[in-house]
């Protein structure tokens, strides 16, 4: 019942998935993160069971929220306009999965002029376990607009695994502003494959969040594009791993339009055999003059067997760049501050959780 436009769509992504291999192993995106483990063999492909938070306040503002299914159906000039526009199916292998099979995800339209003021929410969770799902989410801010966006994964722990391949577009139009918070509370047996990207229009700014908890593996790009002058992007990132938990983080601030500005904070607790990654790309393009950026990763190792590889990434091509740093660290937690606290009667514990 989708229509033929639709359909075209998904059977491209197929061929694409068909044709194409998985990343290879010593690609510096990847060689940290063995796609090739993940046991995939007798999962069953279902829908994410979507819940969203709504009002009818927010309908008589003219904003729409609903499912994705329900848009096409629609609003369909809309979601063709959009769809596949951001995050695209030639990118990789499980994204072209993704725009291939997708089924679930929201549709969130805010139009110009129009301030949301609580934040929206939606719920996206996986019924039971073995299951493979490819949620897909589509959200656009006109001009002017103000919204902001809690986006929850969450299933059981244990039993067999389960595979997540998901995708969430986000426009924001001149002088948006929109709030992505992305709340991973994946269970224990999730492999989870997530595209977060946003295109800002001119002065638009974007904050985008993750919080990692969940999930066996998680491999997530979070990126943000800057094409139009003066658009303002803030990057998230809090993860707690524990067990033998994987998150590997790729991000993407991209300055294109001049006077553009990024600051990336991404902060991480691990114990057990957890283990993290963050591989953080700042492009500066020649025409992004008076630009100013930032990253900055901090993380905490709570056990001998922990680890973590922050890796920065500058790329400069304007010659009068406003400001551009980095930095990062990886280590226990500091002796003199567990000290400080635990003279104070704080157990060693949760003077560690404190700190």
């Amino acid at each position: 019942g989708e229509p033929e436009w639709l359909r075209e769509r998904r059977l491209a992504a197929w061929r694409s998935y068909e044709s194409m291999e998985l990343p290879d192993p010593s690609d510096e995106e990847w060689r940290r993160t063995d796609v090739r483990a993940i046991p995939l063999e007798g999962l069953r492909p279902d829908t994410v069971a979507l819940t969203l938070a709504d009002s009818a306040a927010l309908q008589a503002q003219g904003v729409i929220f609903t499912d994705l299914r329900t848009a096409v159906r629609e609003h369909g000039d809309l979601v063709q306009k959009y769809l596949g526009t951001a995050v695209k199916s030639g990118e990789w292998k499980y994204l072209a999965l993704n725009a291939a099979l997708w089924d679930g995800g929201a549709f969130l339209y805010v139009p110009k002029d129009v301030e949301v003021a609580l934040p929206v929410q939606l719920t996206q969770a996986i019924a039971s376990d073995g299951r493979a799902v490819f949620p897909r989410t589509l959200i656009i801010a006109e001009r002017n607009a103000r919204v902001s966006i809690i986006d929850e994964a969450q299933s059981a722990d244990g039993g067999a695994p389960s595979f997540v391949s998901g995708a969430v577009e986000i426009f924001a139009g001149d002088g948006a502003k929109v709030e992505y918070y992305s709340v991973n509370r994946w269970g224990d047996g999730v492999y989870n494959f997530n595209t977060v990207r946003a295109m800002l229009g001119r002065d638009a700014e974007f904050t985008g969040a993750a919080a990692g908890v969940g999930s066996k593996l998680t491999k997530m790009r979070i990126d943000a594009q800057m094409p139009q002058p003066g658009a303002r992007t803030q990057l998230l990132g809090v993860t707690f791993g524990s067990g033998d938990q994987h998150f590997d983080y790729n991000t993407r601030q991209e300055h294109t339009g001049d006077h553009t500005i990024s600051d990336l904070q991404f902060k991480s607790a691990l114990t057990d055999s957890a283990s993290l990654v963050w591989y953080g790309v700042t492009r500066i393009n020649p025409t992004a003059g008076g630009s100013e950026a930032n990253q900055t990763s901090r993380n905490l190792l709570l056990s001998e067997h922990a680890k973590a590889a922050p890796i920065p990434i500058l790329e400069i091509e304007a010659w009068d760049v406003a400001k551009c740093s980095h930095g990062a660290t990886a280590g226990p937690v500091d002796e003199d501050d567990l000290y400080y606290l635990q003279a104070r009667a704080i157990p060693r514990e949760t003077a560690e959780q404190m700190l």
